[in-house]
């Protein structure tokens, strides 16, 4: 679906999680998993600039968006009521693809797990065999636990300081669901963190797709303030050749 600008009502906002909120807009943006939106979050021109937030979850009549208050837009973003009206334009960049194997490892790194929760549900009405690994630093950076696990088959939550889950870095606990049967690998999270993904990807051989994060000023590539030198040394666009890549593109292969 081609992006487009629209005005859309706040329906609800509640809090999650620490300073992590779960935005809900009524309308239609048909977005796919990956995919992000652009937001007014003041109806002034102060702050001028939108920000990006990922498609948290998406149906034919609702949009939600979940982030953490980072700065001045999301702090004024969190003091929006149901009922007022957001500027919104989307959807925006290359989502996540649906692979060929039959079970899917879904990996989120903290707030990497915003665009997930719309992925798990796209995937498992495509069938697959879903394995979600979540970590976070403490147990207070889990949120929505009870939503994800009712989402895949196997649900992995990691802390690293053993406050809740297994103790110690996601990273640590996927090898065992891509033993075996064939899989299709997808993460969002830290850099480092997907570093690390893409390593188990290209000793396993599964195929696998990664969200990257980003500052964004336009959205659209124009500005070119969320470029990254790719393996092969050229320079791609967060906002418009991804934030979805395959993995070989960014670490190579």
């Amino acid at each position: 679906m081609m992006p487009k600008k629209q005005q859309l009502v706040i329906s609800s906002q509640e809090q999650v999680g620490e300073a992590v909120f779960r935005l809900t807009l009524q309308g239609e943006v048909a977005a796919l998993p990956g995919q992000f939106v652009q937001v007014g979050v003041a109806p002034a021109l102060d702050p001028f600039l939108m920000r990006p937030f990922s498609v948290h979850d998406c149906s034919r009549d609702k949009l939600a968006l979940l982030y953490r208050i980072a700065g001045r837009g999301t702090k004024l973003l969190a003091r929006r009521q149901p009922g007022e009206l957001l500027t919104v334009i989307g959807p925006l960049g290359k989502g996540f693809p649906v692979g060929k194997a039959d079970r899917a490892v879904v990996v989120a790194g903290g707030m990497g797990v915003a665009p997930l929760l719309y992925l798990l549900r796209f995937l498992r009405g495509a069938g697959k065999d879903v394995a979600f690994f979540y970590g976070a630093k403490t147990a207070a950076g889990l949120v929505l636990q009870d939503t994800f696990r009712s989402l895949a088959g196997e649900y992995i939550a990691v802390t690293e300081d053993g406050s809740a889950g297994k103790k110690g870095f996601v990273t640590q606990f996927i090898r065992p669901a891509l033993a075996g049967k064939k899989a299709d690998l997808y993460a969002c999270g830290p850099f480092s963190m997907l570093r690390a993904v893409a390593a188990l990807a290209k000793d396993t051989g599964a195929d696998c797709y990664l969200s990257l994060e980003a500052r964004m000023a336009c959205g659209v590539g124009a500005c070119l303030g969320c470029v990254i030198r790719g393996a092969d040394g050229c320079w791609r666009r967060v906002c418009t050749d991804g934030p979805v890549f395959r993995a070989e593109e960014v670490f190579g292969r």
